[in-house]
């Protein structure tokens, strides 16, 4: 079971076979032995990742036995693994109607109701599942992913506490209460919970990720690079994680480190317009302008509607001397944030007389050569004048 929850990455909820595999009979039951013998092709199939051809089995067995309801539940379960998330729901929702005393199959229609952001169906579902089998801990843990994410913090709340009573070891509900915790301010009972998870299972990253952003949260960098590690050590080809790790050696003035991971995530990620977005400020602090306006210029062509991306690239018009160039970025940035302020100015930091950048005030520590500080201001009470 370690295994198949290291693998897991969202909070949402997950159809791992370890857990709901266990809910369903193992025997061929009414289907006939040819029947019978596809389903448990599929079931191996499955155990294997298999999951396409996992499909055409049960599509056999179906075809077979079509009153089955453990061929719509499995072959749901593969859907739900190839992210084909309507076509899921579908067979659990087939597989309701053959064994509708059944909480598995609301259990896992509501997961997969959760991923597709219906969270109201979702609750639904949990209910249900939870009047079959009141000690269900699984579906009490996801009912209060669903209320989390419908902004019901208190309804939540009382959700993973339920969890935790009929399974005080559910890591996922100990997670699940600490971003409520967190959410509610209260820091210290959120770090407990996701240390008592990361106890329980060293190897969940997802605990780990949590507690890192908690960390961040309260302006503990080194504590949350210190999860984010240990995060990706487990699954390296995290993409959003390595955006957080950038972000902690920003607030550590490590640009050097910053830009070699949003470089990684790029690799992982290579379409997302953020991440460019990013590293150009990374290049920027390094005082790798030409670099910075590469990137800014990808991201634009990826994503042409995002303010902070022309205010990143009219400050490196103003640095080069285009001020027209630089005074159309600010207009366009205005437009698509109504909330900056009307007269925006890029004053010199008298300690730095050529770095700006705005949320970032960063200097590279991996610098030697005694380069002068990179740190950036914006100024946006005076215009940019007639220059």
């Amino acid at each position: 079971m370690r295994e198949k929850m290291k693998r897991t990455r969202k909070l949402t909820g997950t159809l791992l076979m370890g857990g709901l595999i266990a809910l369903m009979p193992m025997t061929p039951g009414l289907a006939d032995d040819t029947s019978g013998s596809f389903y448990e092709k599929g079931v191996r199939l499955m155990k294997t990742k298999n999951f396409k051809d996992a499909i055409q089995a049960f599509d056999m067995s179906i075809g077979m036995a079509a009153t089955d309801a453990r061929d719509y539940m499995r072959r749901g379960q593969c859907f739900f693994e190839l992210k084909h998330y309507q076509l899921a729901v579908k067979d659990f929702s087939q597989a309701i109607v053959y064994a509708p005393e059944k909480a598995s199959g609301y259990l896992s229609r509501g997961i997969t109701y959760s991923k597709l952001g219906e969270h109201a169906k979702a609750i639904r579902d949990f209910e249900k599942a939870i009047r079959l089998d009141p000690k269900l801990s699984q579906a009490y843990s996801n009912l209060g992913d669903s209320y989390n994410k419908s902004g019901k913090a208190e309804e939540a709340l009382g959700a993973y506490n339920q969890a935790l009573k009929n399974d005080p070891k559910n890591v996922k509900a100990l997670v699940g209460r600490g971003d409520v915790f967190h959410v509610l301010g209260k820091n210290l009972d959120a770090l407990k919970d996701y240390s008592y998870a990361i106890e329980l299972n060293p190897e969940y990253d997802v605990a780990y990720i949590h507690r890192g952003t908690a960390y961040s949260g309260m302006s503990r960098p080194e504590e949350a690079l210190k999860d984010y590690d240990k995060a990706l050590e487990l699954d390296p080809a995290d993409g959003g994680l390595l955006k957080k790790r950038g972000h902690e050696w920003y607030k550590l003035k490590n640009a050097k480190q910053a830009l070699s991971d949003f470089s990684d995530a790029i690799k992982q990620d290579p379409t997302n317009a953020d991440l460019y977005y990013h590293r150009a400020k990374a290049n920027m602090q390094l005082g790798h302008d030409g670099g910075a306006m590469e990137d800014l210029e990808y991201a634009i062509r990826l994503d042409p509607n995002q303010a902070n991306f022309y205010l990143a690239r009219a400050f490196l018009w103003h640095k080069e001397g285009k001020s027209i160039l630089a005074r159309e970025d600010i207009k366009r940035a205005q437009f698509f944030n109504p909330k900056l302020p009307k007269k925006i100015k890029f004053a010199n930091d008298p300690k730095n007389p050529d770095r700006w950048y705005d949320e970032t005030f960063l200097t590279d520590v991996n610098a030697k050569s005694g380069g002068a500080d990179t740190s950036e201001k914006l100024q946006n009470t005076t215009s940019l004048g007639d220059d």
